[in-house]
């Protein structure tokens, strides 16, 4: 009895194994491209950015102003020289004076401390206060320094230069050129102190023109923030400046590519294709070989170009898997095209037609799933897939 149990349970299980289909699946890291909240219009292709700053002092000024300072100081030193050993002289010439005033000063304070009680004595000796004899220590001599120059640090100097903030500037998914023009006018920095605090506005605009159609205006830094706890006449003020110009061109690079730009993310997809030991399933993994493919080829540098071929690629394989779709038997577990088969494209599908932003195709995918829902019997965790990959459908 127990051997016939056990020969009907491995066939049942031999019956099982041998009938449902294992999806196999592999990953694939591209590059997609994010969409702009403001697209612009079709026909601009290129962009310009001019800027315009209120700052023009150069390196090399800096660095002569630098020279120039070390040049005074050197011409200077011999007065410096003579200067520290006069100090020098006249400083030990009165240490005899002083030594003889620090001993006077040590007899008075003695004298009174012995006229005091015994406990007084006993109570200012546990304080520390006993009168100690503190003789000043004999000056020496220390030469200056020649002095040595030193580079400017640029840093602390108010130094740009319009162009290179201009080109510091990048829309993602566009070229440099005549079209549309982000002009970029920055003030100089206004500080404020305020309860020992140092507050800051540095009104910047950055209008967006299209020919002389304006298209976007936005304003940066106008309203006071704070800056430091310190106040505004301990700090280094061009330092904070500079910083603060920096941060502003940034803000703006941040905002435009936000608003106008194509802005490329690391991202990945999965495809799923069945086991194909038998080559039974040829025209599946092969739409697998050529989608990993596709996909592969989305650099986060690749051209618009190689974006709308590779779309048209994944398209044709959509058609592949869609074909293969009208195969499927939901009936018959036995069946090479059975409904495991069939959940393994459609997951295909939805996670493509999601990858390519496509919302009425996406729609059009779920749509066809979930009138297919009873037949395909999803699992708990296939399911959970489906409900995630529906949410992010009905986001698109």
């Amino acid at each position: 009895m127990k051997n016939y149990l056990l020969l009907t349970l491995t066939a049942l299980m031999v019956y099982t194994v041998g009938f449902s289909q294992r999806a196999m699946y592999e990953t694939v890291s591209y590059y997609d491209v994010k969409t702009p909240q403001n697209a612009l219009d079709e026909s601009i292709n290129a962009y310009k950015v001019i800027v315009e700053i209120p700052y023009t002092l150069t390196e090399e000024e800096v660095r002569a102003q630098s020279l120039e300072e070390f040049e005074v100081k050197k011409a200077n030193f011999d007065n410096v020289l003579k200067e520290s050993k006069e100090e020098y002289e006249a400083k030990l010439a009165g240490y005899d004076d002083e030594v003889k005033k620090s001993e006077a000063r040590y007899d008075k304070e003695m004298k009174d401390f012995k006229e005091l009680s015994l406990i007084e004595r006993l109570s200012l000796t546990d304080q520390g206060k006993k009168p100690k004899l503190i003789v000043p220590a004999k000056p020496r001599y220390v030469e200056p320094r020649e002095p040595v120059y030193y580079e400017p640090n640029l840093n602390d100097h108010l130094i740009f230069d319009s162009q290179v903030l201009a080109d510091g500037i990048k829309l993602s998914g566009y070229e440099r050129g005549d079209g549309v023009i982000f002009a970029i006018n920055i003030s100089k920095m206004v500080f404020q102190t305020n309860g020992g605090q140092t507050f800051y506005s540095q009104p910047t605009k950055l209008t967006v023109l299209n020919g002389a159609t304006v298209i976007d205006e936005k304003s940066f830094d106008e309203e006071f923030k704070f800056l430091t706890s310190s106040s505004s006449n301990t700090i280094n003020l061009d330092r904070y400046e500079k910083n603060n110009v920096n941060k502003i061109m940034n803000d703006i690079n941040k905002y435009i590519n936000t608003e106008f730009g194509f802005v490329p993310f690391s991202t990945a997809i999965k495809i799923g294709y069945p086991k194909n030991k038998k080559r039974e399933y040829d025209i599946l993994e092969n739409a697998k070989i050529k989608a990993i493919s596709a996909y592969r080829k989305l650099k986060e540098d690749s051209s618009s170009e190689t974006r709308d071929k590779v779309r048209e690629d994944i398209m044709s394989i959509r058609e592949i898997w869609k074909s293969e779709l009208n195969k499927i038997d939901y009936k018959d577990k036995k069946a090479i095209m059975n409904k495991e088969v069939a959940k393994i494209i459609f997951f295909n599908l939805m996670n493509v037609d999601i990858s390519l932003k496509d919302k009425n195709q996406a729609e059009e995918t779920l749509s066809l799933m979930q009138e297919k829902r009873i037949d395909l019997d999803l699992s708990y965790d296939e399911k959970i897939r489906f409900t995630r990959l529906e949410e992010r459908i009905y986001k698109l």
